[in-house]
């Protein structure tokens, strides 16, 4: 059997109401395409027992990472403006925080690999201390929200340069970014625009992206953006 890798969810109610998970199907099948078999996580307090089963962990996109995570709070973000902190209050999901973070703890203690990506790649950067803006076009000239197509530089060495090159063109879907890293991790790519587009910890196995590679594969209903995401999959299925 393939290396078996946990893949969180988003968490809320379906059509009638009921609490469910929902998780798109791009993420379970890239996982598959790079020989893994994805398990979607369903409980906070199994994160232990997940993390003993799993071989590595892959926290997907969503939500606003809530800014108690990273030692901020919604009127400091806001600059004082109530309505804008309401709103993104609003983006917030503290009940999916609580599982992630419970799961990255866990896996990061045993030293497994974790993979973020979008949402994912904020919360790896709030754990490992590092600090978020949510909602950033609001401040930054930049727009990278509704799906566009951009260039990023990748430093020498990351992984991403290793399995790409020094400049790919990738997709944003994102209003929330991380522009801060911790004393432990190094930004190891940006946009043209100067936004944190991947980042490494220096001595273990944990990374994450800002853009979508599980829709950089030709499989999924939004644009192919770009080289095949297949390969940083790859990357991390054989990294477990």
């Amino acid at each position: 059997m393939g290396k078996i890798i946990l893949v969180t969810g988003m968490l809320g109610n379906n059509s009638r109401g009921v609490p469910s998970f929902i998780l798109n199907t791009a993420y379970m099948n890239a996982i598959v395409a790079a020989g893994g078999v994805p398990v979607m996580m369903g409980s906070t307090k199994l994160a232990a027992e997940y993390a003993e089963m799993a071989d590595g962990l892959l926290i997907t996109g969503g939500e606003s990472v809530h800014p108690s995570r990273f030692g901020d709070t919604f009127n400091n973000l806001a600059d004082g403006d109530a309505n804008v902190a309401h709103n993104l209050k609003a983006g917030c999901n503290v009940i999916r925080d609580e599982m992630e973070f419970a799961a990255f703890e866990e896996f990061f203690k045993r030293k497994k690999p974790i993979m973020g990506i979008c949402r994912g790649h904020q919360l790896v950067n709030a754990a490992l201390g590092g600090h978020n803006m949510l909602n950033f076009p609001r401040k930054h000239a930049v727009e990278h929200s509704e799906g566009i197509q951009h260039e990023i530089v990748a430093e020498d060495g990351s992984i991403l340069n290793r399995l790409y090159g020094p400049k790919l063109l990738v997709n944003s879907f994102h209003r929330d970014c991380a522009d801060a890293v911790g004393p432990d991790v190094k930004v190891t790519a940006r946009s043209l625009d100067g936004i944190i587009e991947a980042i490494e910890h220096k001595a273990l196995p944990v990374f994450s992206v800002q853009f979508h590679p599980e829709r950089m594969r030709g499989d999924a209903p939004n644009p192919a953006f770009g080289p095949d995401g297949t390969e940083l999959f790859k990357y991390f299925v054989d990294l477990c």
